[in-house]
C-alpha cells in the first residue's frame, strides 16, 4: 500500500492535502533550496554513469552557478545515438520503464528511460491534481477510495499511459474500462465501453485533452435527441441515471448533457487547447478543467490550482532555467550566442523559453524541448502563493512570424477560429508569400452538411484576432495590405487524411496533421486526397 493510499484509508486528509498540495505555499527561497539540493544530488549520480560524462565531460559542477557555466544547452539529438539500443548500462540508475515519443517534428521515436522515483512522480501528481480539480478550498478532499476514471489515455510505452498506470498504483482508482482490458483496444471502441460501464457504475474523473472531451460533450447533446431505448436501461442504476438526466433537461427544456447523467468531482487536462475548450467543458460537463504541464522527457512539471488561473511548477519534479524571450530571438539569429537563463525565483511577467534538467536519476541535462511558457503574475493571492504563475505559450515550432511584426501562436489562431461562428470539423495554417507580402493562409474544413461563407468566416477570424494580437491590426495599417487569407478544405479531408496514416502504420504523433504550418505534402493531401 502506499503513503498516499495508506493516508485516505485511514481518513489523514489534511496529511494527503500536504504531501500533494503542499508545495504552492513555499516561499521562493524554500522553492529554490529543493531544486538546488536535488539538482546536485542529481549531478553526482549522473556525473558517474557513461551517459553523464559524455555530456558533462569528467568534471562534475559543484555549484548551480558551476552548472550553468559549463553544461551545454541540450535536445535529444544530443542523446539519441547513446539511448538508440536502451542500453542500461550508460545509464545512472535502472530504469523501471521505458517510455516512448516520437514527437511532431521526428520521423524516429524517442526513447526516455525512467527510474522508479521518476515513475512514481507521474502518479504522485495526477493526486495532486485530483484534490485540486475537485476542492472548493485548500484541505478540501473529495478523493474516496474507487474513484472512478474514464480510460482516455494512449497505452504504455507512451507517457499518458503510464501516468495511468503510475495513478492506480498511487491511489488504487478505478479506470472504465480497467486498464489491462482497455490497452488492448482502440481508441473508439476503449472510450465507447467505458461511457458504457459509466452509466452502470458511475464517473468520478476525467483526465485526457480538452478537444477530446469537448467533443464527446457535443456528441452526446447530437445524439441525446434521437437515442433509442435498448436494453441497458433495463439496468436499474442506468435507468435511475437516465430518469434523473431526463427531469433535469425538462425543466431546462434542452437536449441531454453528460452533466445530467454524471456528476463529476474534477477533470484534469493539458495541451494548448485547454483554455479553448474551458468554457465549451464546463457547459457540456458542469466542471472547468485543470490544467497541467508534462513531457515525455521529464513528466508531469506543473499545474493549475483549485482557482483555474496560473500554474505553479513543482519544486522536486526536475531543475528549472528559463531563457527570457529575447535571449531566444538572439540564440536563434546567431548560433554560436549562448542565451543566458533566469531561475524560478528570478521570474518576472513575460515569455520565456523552458530549461529543464532530470532530477532522481533521469538523464537530460539543460534540456530544450522547445516549449514557452508566459509568466502572467509573481504570487497569487487567492492561493496563498507567493510563486511564480505561468501559463503555456506556445511550442516553437507553432509560432508564426508574419513580416518581423505580429507573432501568431496556435492558441491565438485557435481561439480565434474556435468563436467565431463557423461550423467547421478542423483546421490548418500556413505562412505564405503572396506578391511579395507574407499571408496568414488558414484552411478551414466544414462540418458534413454545414455551409461556411469565406467573406464571413475571414471577417469574423481577423476580428478576433485584432482583439486577441494586438500588433496584428498594427501589421495591416503600417504594411497597408490584408494579411489574412482563408479558404476552405472539402469535407472529410481530415478524416481521410488521418485513415491514411493508420493504414500506413504511422506512429501516435503523426496520424492528425499539425495545425500551424504543415508541410506543402501534407496540405496538398488534405486538399486533394479524396475518398
Amino acid at each position: 500500500m502506499t503513503e498516499s493510499s495508506k493516508l485516505l484509508r485511514e481518513g489523514r486528509k489534511e496529511e494527503l492535502w500536504v504531501k500533494h498540495c503542499g508545495y504552492i505555499t513555499l516561499n521562493p527561497e524554500e522553492f529554490m533550496n529543493i531544486q538546488k539540493r536535488l539538482l546536485r544530488e542529481q549531478l553526482n549520480l549522473l556525473g558517474r554513469s557513461k551517459i553523464g560524462k559524455a555530456i558533462m565531460g569528467d568534471v562534475i559542477p559543484q555549484t548551480v552557478e558551476e552548472f550553468r557555466e559549463v553544461v551545454p544547452f541540450t535536445t535529444y539529438d544530443n542523446y539519441a545515438e547513446l539511448l538508440a539500443e536502451r542500453d542500461e548500462s550508460i545509464l545512472p540508475v535502472k530504469p523501471h520503464v521505458w517510455a516512448r515519443t516520437s514527437g511532431r517534428t521526428s520521423s524516429t521515436p524517442k526513447w526516455v528511460p525512467y527510474p522508479k522515483k521518476m515513475y512514481d512522480r507521474l502518479g504522485d501528481a495526477v493526486v495532486g491534481a485530483m484534490l485540486m480539480s475537485s476542492c472548493g478550498y485548500p484541505g478540501d478532499v473529495k478523493l474516496e477510495q474507487n474513484d472512478k476514471f474514464l480510460l482516455s489515455t494512449a497505452p504504455p510505452p507512451y507517457t499518458s499511459g503510464y501516468i495511468s498506470h503510475a495513478t492506480q498504483e498511487q491511489l488504487d482508482v478505478r479506470f472504465l474500462p480497467p486498464l489491462e482490458e482497455g490497452e488492448k483496444m482502440d481508441y473508439g471502441s476503449r472510450v465507447a465501453l467505458g461511457f458504457k460501464m459509466a452509466m452502470r457504475e458511475g464517473l468520478d474523473y476525467f483526465m485526457g485533452l480538452a478537444s477530446v472531451l469537448a467533443r464527446m460533450g457535443e456528441q452526446f447533446e447530437q445524439q441525446s435527441s434521437s437515442t433509442k431505448p435498448s436494453k441497458d436501461l433495463l439496468n436499474p442504476f442506468v435507468l435511475w441515471r437516465m430518469l434523473r438526466a431526463l427531469m433535469i433537461t425538462k425543466v431546462q427544456n434542452r437536449n441531454m448533457l453528460p452533466k445530467d447523467i454524471w456528476h463529476l468531482k474534477g477533470i484534469m487536462s493539458g495541451g494548448t487547447d485547454t483554455d479553448i475548450y474551458r468554457d465549451k467543458i464546463e457547459y457540456y460537463w458542469g466542471f472547468k478543467p485543470l490544467e497541467g504541464f508534462a513531457t515525455t522527457e521529464a513528466g508531469n512539471l506543473a499545474m493549475q490550482s483549485w482557482n483555474f488561473k496560473g500554474m505553479t511548477f513543482f519544486p522536486d519534479a526536475a531543475f528549472y532555467e528559463f531563457i527570457p524571450l529575447e535571449e531566444h530571438v538572439k540564440s536563434q539569429e546567431d548560433p554560436t550566442y549562448n542565451p543566458k537563463t533566469l531561475l524560478y525565483d528570478q521570474l518576472v511577467p513575460g515569455v520565456y523559453e523552458l530549461v529543464f534538467t532530470n532530477f532522481h536519476g533521469g538523464i537530460f541535462l539543460r534540456y530544450r524541448i522547445g516549449d514557452f511558457f508566459e509568466v502572467t503574475s509573481v504570487g497569487d493571492e487567492e492561493i496563498g502563493s507567493t510563486l511564480p504563475q505561468l501559463r503555456f505559450y506556445s511550442r516553437i515550432v507553432d509560432i508564426l512570424d508574419i513580416g518581423n511584426f505580429a507573432r501568431f501562436t496556435e492558441r491565438d489562431i485557435w481561439k480565434a477560429i474556435e468563436t467565431a461562428n463557423i461550423s467547421y470539423t478542423d483546421w490548418v495554417v500556413r505562412k505564405e508569400v503572396l506578391d511579395t507580402h507574407p499571408q496568414l493562409h488558414v484552411y478551414i474544413e466544414p462540418k458534413p452538411g454545414a455551409e461556411i461563407s469565406i467573406e464571413t468566416a475571414k471577417g469574423e477570424i481577423d476580428q478576433n484576432l485584432t482583439e486577441l494580437v494586438s500588433e496584428y491590426k498594427d501589421l495591416k495599417t503600417t504594411f497597408d495590405y490584408d494579411p489574412l487569407i482563408v479558404s476552405l478544405l472539402p469535407t472529410g479531408a481530415f478524416s481521410r487524411y488521418m485513415s491514411a496514416q493508420v493504414e500506413s502504420g504511422a506512429d501516435m504523433a503523426h496520424i492528425k496533421p499539425p495545425h500551424m504550418q504543415p508541410s506543402e505534402v501534407i496540405l496538398e493531401r488534405l486538399l486533394h486526397e479524396k475518398d
